[in-house]
């Protein structure tokens, strides 16, 4: 079976403190964030036009098939294109919204959070817009019909990610309270994205919505969440409330920022695509992940999930992740001395700068472990001449596989994508066979990713995109 993975947005981090008080976290559908990621996917916004809920794409596109053109979806298209309205701004405006007796409205802030990339847009006629939407439409009738599905599920996430999630692990590792709210949301309809938006209402606590992407339905509709997936984002997202703001305390940053500059020039290219834009981001998020590693440490994860989660963020180019987990577990080990993490920061201080100048070895140690592929036979890679009747081709590594094995189709679609099959590893797990059908004279494209691919001891393969053309 050929693995199509699927995208999944960045999740965004969460800049704040929680307010970990002793109720039970409930996640909701919200209505504000259903009617906005709707308009922009009738926008056709790629990151929210998504079908992995094909039962509930197929009643939007249903309910709103007259509303495709209506006033607001030109103003998104037109603005999108202006200002580059996606992905997390989308959500910015949607949780920066009120919704009362049918209105939307701005809610008001002590300051303004609302998303940068709506400075230049007329926000007054969008809201406008969003109402002559909402009531022509009469949205909140789309909404209610499926009220039971958004009861399914919250209970699902419930159930799966939440049962056994310890809210109280952060307060005792972080050796302090929190004091913002906390909520919530599952994107039914946004498709993969993950979001984590903060907004500061007048008179209240600053409140940061984590808007959880979903990707997996069965053929029912119902939604399903992998624990091994959902859990760690959730806890991710936890950890960012208790660890950002410490950068910003006294001389941390300035102690900080000749080490994490030279780190952050030598893994760029990869920090960039995950949104990581500047040192002080990667700074926070490394500390974040190896938090994440620590809560599964306490929490009796398996060696084996623990290992994995170590393996995804080598993957991201965090390299220095297993060092920073021993790290942080020398701060547990030791609360007399280190009563919270802010007093543990020095250490970590010393951490970075004695990585510095290291960093470019490490870089390089782990590139030369990681497998790669070195040949197809047939040879067919970047030729334009490819015979249309081969039927089966052997991907060759430069060395021994583990199992498991992850294809994705090119950017140039389904079309393109030659694989029917895949037969598995043979010449003793150094290759894989897979089985094609051609056409003549057509491009064709797949990638082998680094998702499952990995050496037998463990390194996951360089990632290697396989072009061809028929003649």
């Amino acid at each position: 079976m050929i693995l199509i993975k699927k995208l999944w947005m960045v999740s965004i981090p969460l800049v704040s403190i929680l307010n970990f008080s002793q109720e039970k976290l409930t996640p909701k559908v919200d209505e504000r964030v259903e009617v906005v990621s709707i308009v922009f996917r009738l926008a056709g916004a790629e990151e929210y036009s998504q079908d992995y809920n094909k039962k509930y794409v197929e009643d939007i596109n249903t309910y709103f098939t007259t509303y495709k053109n209506s006033v607001i979806v030109e103003f998104i298209k037109e603005n999108r294109n202006k200002n580059g309205l996606g992905n997390d701004a989308v959500m910015s405006m949607a949780l920066h919204l009120s919704l009362k007796n049918g209105k939307f409205s701005p809610i008001k802030e002590k300051v303004n959070s609302l998303d940068k990339r709506w400075a230049k847009v007329d926000k007054k006629q969008f809201v406008s817009l969003l109402n002559l939407f909402y009531k022509n439409t009469n949205f909140q009738q789309f909404f209610n019909n499926h009220s039971e599905d958004y009861k399914k599920a919250i209970s699902e996430y419930q159930k799966i990610i939440l049962s056994d999630f310890n809210q109280d692990w952060y307060s005792r590792f972080y050796g302090k309270k929190a004091t913002e709210d906390y909520k919530i949301i599952l994107g039914y309809g946004n498709g993969g994205g993950n979001y984590g938006i903060k907004t500061h209402p007048e008179k209240q606590q600053e409140i940061v919505n984590a808007v959880v992407g979903m990707s997996s339905f069965d053929k029912d509709g119902n939604a399903r969440f992998d624990k091994n997936e959902f859990q760690p984002l959730l806890i991710h997202e936890f950890n960012h409330s208790f660890i950002n703001y410490i950068l910003e305390m006294g001389d941390n940053k300035s102690k900080l920022e000749n080490s994490g500059k030279i780190i952050y020039e030598l893994v760029k290219e990869d920090m960039e695509p995950q949104a990581y834009t500047n040192w002080e981001i990667m700074i926070n998020e490394s500390l974040v992940r190896a938090s994440v590693v620590r809560y599964m440490i306490d929490n009796q994860y398996s060696q084996k999930e623990i290992d994995e989660e170590v393996s995804i963020q080598e993957k991201r180019k965090f390299l220095w992740i297993k060092e920073l987990v021993e790290l942080l577990g020398k701060y547990e080990n030791d609360r007399k001395k280190y009563s919270s993490f802010e007093s543990f920061y020095p250490e970590i201080i010393s951490f970075y700068n004695q990585l510095a100048p290291k960093m470019s070895t490490i870089i390089s140690n782990y590139e030369k472990n990681q497998p790669k592929v070195i040949s197809i036979s047939p040879d067919i890679w970047n030729k334009n001449d490819v015979d249309p009747s081969i039927k089966e081709i052997t991907i060759n590594f430069d060395r021994e596989m583990a199992e498991g094995n992850s294809i994705n189709m090119g950017d140039s679609g389904k079309e393109h994508f030659p694989l029917t099959k895949n037969e598995g590893f043979v010449n003793n797990h150094k290759g894989i066979k897979l089985l094609m059908e051609l056409k003549p004279n057509t491009e064709y494209e797949f990638i082998l990713t680094n998702n499952k691919f990995k050496s037998k001891e463990g390194y996951p393969l360089k990632e290697a995109v396989i072009k061809f053309k028929t003649k």
